[in-house]
C-alpha cells in the first residue's frame, strides 16, 4: 500500500473507527419491514468475518472487488469489509449488458463479485473461463453464498494498512462516449466526499439519530448517504427497488428522516395518491441531484412536504457539492439552480482558458471545480481526464453554468451536449424546460441531429400523459411563447411510455438517446410504434 497507519485519519477506515464506536446495540441497517436489522456490534463481527474470508481467498490489500445487484443489507457489510481488507469497491449497474460488465470488470482487473441471484445469472457468461471468484446473495449454483463465506471467516478484528491516495472505489460512467469508463476515487477523496454529504443532509434536518432511505441504487448516489447516516448515529433502511407507492408508506410509516432521490422518483412520487401524509411524517431533508430538477414533479410535491434540497456531484467529484437549501427551496424561482458550494468545495468559471475563481454574476462559462474528491485518472479514459485536469488542481465539470449575485450556481447545460445550428450554439436543457412548461408533459429530453440546411437541429423525445387532438399545436404554442424560431426543434417524437433509461430511476442516458432520435430521423420505418412524431 501507498502509506503507512499514521495517514489513516485522512481516509475512510478513520470514519469507520469512529461508526464502530458507538454503541453496540444501536441498529446501523434494516430491511424496510423491520424483519432484518444488523446491530452495530452485528455489523462488527460480520464484516471482521468477511474482510478475513476475502485475504484467506487470496484477495492482495488494493484488489477490486465488484458488488453487481439491486439494494440489500449485505452492501454494507461488505463497505466494512473491503475497508478492514484494504480492497476496492467495484459498484456496477445490474442493469448493464453483458458487454458492458465485462469491460467494466476487466477494466477494473476485479478479482471478485458479489451479486443477487439474478445478476449472477448474467454474469455466469461474462466470467466464463475467468478465475474471478463468485460470491451470490443467496444460492446459485457455482457461486459462494454470501452468508456462507461471512460465517467461515475468523471473527477476529483486521484492519490492512491503507493510505490517503490508495482507492477507495471505482465506478463507472458512459458519458459522452457510450462505453464504460472507470473513476476511481481515492481515500482521501471519498473522506472528504462523505463529510461534504454529512454536512448537507445534518444541517438540512438536524436530529441526534437519522432514519435514511436507501431505495435510490446504492452503485450510485445513493451510497454516498450510508456513511453520513451512521456517522450521525443513525440507521439505514433498505428497500430493494424502487416503488413509488411504497416508498411513501415507507417514509411514513417507518420514520424516515433522511433520504436521496433522483428527479425520476420525484416525478412518479408526485403522481401518488395519499401525498397529503407527508404533512406529518418525519421527513426533514429529501435530496435532489443528477438532472435538472422535475419542475412539475416540485410544484405537486411543495404543497405536502419542505424537506426538500438540491444538490450536485458528479462521479468524477462526488458527492454532494453544493447545497440549495430548505429554505430557498421554497422559492420557486430558485428550483433550476444547485445552490452554493459545501464547506470544501470551491467553484469558478473556466473561460478563455483560465478560471475566474471569483466570476462576475451573469456570466457564462464552464464550471470549474477544486475539491479533494476529483478523480486521480480515469480509466479507460484517460486522454479525457487530461482535457479536463487544469493547473493548481481545477477540474473541468463539463458542465456550463453562471452564478447570481447571492453566489448561487445554476446550471444552463453541457458543453459536450451543446447543439450547433447553423453557427449558434444551443443548450438542450433550456427547450427541454420550456417544453415541460406544458402540464400534459411529463419529460421531454432534447438532442442533436443532422440537418442538411443547417448543419445540426434539435430534435425532441417528449413523455406525455396522453396523445390529444391539438397535442402538436398546443406544443407549438409554448415553444413559441419561450425559444427564439433557431432554438424550436425540428422533430418531436411524443409517447405515452416513459422515456427509456438503463435503469429505472437513474438519469437519462443522452448518448443512446441521440443515437436512437437520429435513427429515427434518418429512417421513419424504425420509430416504434408507442411513439408519435408530431407533423409541423
Amino acid at each position: 500500500m501507498s502509506a503507512d497507519s499514521s495517514a489513516v485519519a485522512q481516509t475512510v477506515v478513520q470514519l469507520m473507527s469512529q461508526v464502530q464506536r458507538r454503541l453496540g446495540h444501536e441498529v446501523a441497517v434494516e430491511d424496510v419491514d423491520g424483519t432484518r436489522t444488523l446491530t452495530i456490534d452485528q455489523l462488527i463481527e460480520a464484516s471482521n468475518r468477511l474482510a478475513n474470508a476475502f485475504l484467506g481467498l487470496g484477495l492482495k490489500p488494493g484488489g477490486r472487488v465488484a458488488w453487481v445487484s439491486q439494494n440489500h443489507i449485505e452492501y454494507v457489510i461488505l463497505e466494512f469489509a473491503l475497508l478492514k481488507a484494504g480492497l476496492v469497491k467495484v459498484p456496477l449497474n445490474n442493469r448493464f449488458a453483458p458487454n458492458e460488465l465485462r469491460r467494466c470488470v476487466d477494466l477494473a482487473e476485479v478479482g471478485l463479485v458479489v451479486a443477487d441471484p439474478s445478476s449472477a445469472e448474467v454474469l455466469d457468461g461474462v466470467l466464463e473461463g475467468s478465475e474471478v471468484h463468485r460470491v451470490v446473495i443467496g444460492a446459485r449454483d457455482g457461486w459462494t453464498p454470501f452468508d456462507r463465506l461471512v460465517a467461515g471467516g475468523a471473527p477476529a478484528s483486521v484492519q490492512v494498512a491503507t493510505g490517503p491516495d490508495d482507492y477507495y472505489h471505482i465506478r463507472f460512467s458512459s458519458g459522452s462516449t457510450g462505453k464504460p469508463k472507470g473513476i476511481p476515487i481515492t481515500h482521501r477523496g471519498a473522506r472528504a466526499a462523505i463529510l461534504g454529504n454529512t454536512w448537507v443532509m445534518s444541517t438540512s434536518a438536524p436530529t441526534a439519530s437519522p432514519r435514511t432511505l436507501q431505495v435510490a441504487p446504492l452503485v450510485y448516489a445513493g451510497g454516498w448517504s450510508v456513511l453520513p447516516t451512521l456517522l450521525c448515529g443513525g440507521t439505514n433502511v433498505i428497500m430493494s427497488k424502487f416503488d413509488p407507492e411504497r416508498m411513501l408508506d415507507v417514509i411514513v410509516n417507518r420514520g424516515i428522516t433522511w433520504m436521496f432521490a433522483v428527479p425520476t422518483m420525484l416525478r412518479r412520487l408526485a403522481e401518488v395518491d395519499g401525498l397529503d401524509r407527508l404533512r406529518t411524517s418525519s421527513l426533514g431533508c429529501l435530496m435532489l441531484a443528477g438532472e435538472p430538477a422535475a419542475l412539475p414533479a416540485l410544484e405537486v410535491l411543495t404543497q405536502y412536504t419542505d424537506a426538500m434540497i438540491n444538490c450536485w456531484g458528479q462521479t468524477e467529484a462526488p458527492a454532494s457539492t453544493t447545497l440549495l437549501t430548505r429554505a430557498e427551496m421554497r422559492d420557486s424561482t430558485l428550483w433550476s439552480s444547485i445552490g452554493r458550494p459545501v464547506p470544501g468545495v470551491e467553484f469558478g468559471i473556466y473561460t478563455d482558458g483560465a478560471v475566474l475563481d471569483r466570476p462576475e454574476p451573469g456570466v457564462d462559462g464552464e464550471l470549474a471545480i477544486r475539491t479533494p474528491s476529483v478523480a486521480p485518472t480515469l480509466l479507460g479514459g484517460e486522454a479525457e481526464h487530461s482535457d479536463r485536469t487544469l493547473p493548481d488542481g481545477w477540474w473541468r465539470t463539463s458542465d456550463l453554468g453562471r452564478f447570481d449575485e447571492q453566489g448561487r450556481i445554476f446550471i444552463v447545460g453541457r458543453a459536450s451536449e451543446a447543439i450547433i445550428t447553423g453557427g449558434t450554439n444551443i443548450q438542450p436543457v433550456e427547450i427541454e424546460r420550456a417544453l415541460e412548461q406544458h402540464p400534459m408533459v411529463r419529460e421531454a429530453v432534447v438532442v442533436g441531429v443532422p440537418d442538411a440546411k443547417w448543419g445540426e437541429t434539435p430534435a425532441a423525445y417528449v413523455h406525455v400523459d396522453a396523445i390529444w387532438s391539438d397535442l402538436s399545436k398546443d406544443l407549438d404554442g409554448v415553444l413559441r411563447e419561450n425559444l427564439a424560431g433557431f432554438k424550436r426543434p425540428g422533430h418531436i417524437y411524443v409517447s405515452t411510455d416513459p422515456i427509456p433509461r438503463a435503469s429505472k430511476a437513474s438519469k437519462i442516458a443522452r448518448g443512446d438517446i441521440k443515437r436512437l432520435v437520429r435513427s429515427w430521423v434518418a429512417d421513419v420505418t424504425v420509430v416504434p410504434r408507442n411513439v408519435t412524431k408530431l407533423e409541423k
